[in-house]
């Protein structure tokens, strides 16, 4: 039995060139095969991945506009606010001056002192009061400029990055 196993084994031996050569071939053939498809896959992954970062940029970029546009809509509300409360404050400092509350009507009054200066009292409370909220309107203003600063150079640098991530 021995001498048989022997015999079998000769025979593939004598065939032709050896088998271990073609694999060889065949393995550097499939390696040259897979190392140009990685470095193809390779650069589109790059290539994805670049127009990624433009889409990422450009949607940064839009959010930010229309944040940019909602600070101007929301200095465009405080203006005109402050506007009416700065003509409330007009009116009630013409009605402070000594003139004209002297020459205020207190018909039917016994003391028209007292109610002239119930009504100065009355007035400088108000003046107090839209002060205040000029005060408040004040700061909501410069908060407000001070973002749309703010959001104005982050528009320009991720302008700037689009068009250098656009550049091939």
């Amino acid at each position: 039995m021995f001498t048989a196993t022997v015999s079998a084994q000769q025979p593939t031996a004598a065939k032709g060139p050896a088998p271990t050569d073609k694999s060889n071939a065949e393995l550097r053939k499939a390696i040259k095969q897979l190392t140009s498809d990685n470095e193809r896959l390779r650069a589109r992954v790059s290539e994805l991945e670049h127009k990624l970062q433009a889409v990422s940029l450009r949607d940064h970029l839009t959010q930010e506009e229309q944040r940019a546009e909602n600070l101007q809509t929301q200095l465009i509300t405080v203006a005109e606010k402050e506007a009416n409360v700065q003509s409330q404050m007009d009116k009630v400092d013409e009605q402070l001056r000594p003139e004209n509350l002297d020459n205020l009507p207190v018909y039917g009054s016994l003391r028209p002192e007292e109610a002239r200066e119930s009504n100065r009292r009355r007035l400088n409370n108000e003046k107090l009061r839209l002060q205040g909220q000029l005060d408040l309107i004040s700061q909501s203003r410069i908060r407000l400029q001070s973002s749309l600063s703010v959001s104005d150079v982050l528009i320009q640098t991720l302008r700037l990055q689009l068009q250098s991530s656009l550049r091939p």
